[in-house]
């Protein structure tokens, strides 16, 4: 009578090629989706460092608000 396993041929069942396949790019784009989180996290805690360092600096008169501006402003 017919061989081999019938799950296989179900649309839901977990083996078929094409499951694997759906899983492994959803995986990836998990993936690629929480390092592009991270890395903006990372950009986001070197901003406020950056700007509390400024203020700081400010705030004890090692450098000048207009001193600041001029460098941003080239940026």
């Amino acid at each position: 009578m017919g061989g081999g396993d019938l799950n296989l041929k179900k649309s839901w069942h977990p083996q078929t090629m094409k499951n694997i396949e759906r899983v492994w790019k959803a995986e990836q784009k998990y993936e690629a989706e929480r390092k592009k989180i991270e890395e903006l996290q990372k950009e986001l805690r070197q901003e406020r460092a950056r700007e509390e360092m400024t203020k700081y600096a400010e705030e004890t008169g090692a450098i000048n608000s207009s001193w600041n501006k001029n460098i941003f402003a080239e940026l």
